[in-house]
């Protein structure tokens, strides 16, 4: 399971081990003052590192952050 989060502390101090970094507690997973193809690409890269977090095993709470870059690394949480 992995979680989408604005506030990505939250799931995982409550050990969440897949945490994405969303944009805003209003919108998650996009930015509606970007244009609509921008926004899209926000989404897509949001989701797109929601599916490599379940792809990727991890023991502890991890965090993983949508970048313009095309590969992600993982943050482990100490």
């Amino acid at each position: 399971m992995a979680q989408i989060s604005a506030v990505p502390m939250i799931p995982m101090s409550v050990g969440m081990h897949r945490v994405v970094r969303g944009i805003s507690v209003e919108h998650v997973c996009g930015e509606p003052e970007l244009s609509i193809e921008r926004d899209h690409e926000l989404m897509m890269r949001i989701t797109e590192t929601a599916v490599k977090a379940l792809e990727t095993e991890v023991d502890k709470p991890t965090l993983f952050e949508p970048s313009e870059a095309p590969s992600q690394e993982a943050v482990h949480a100490s």
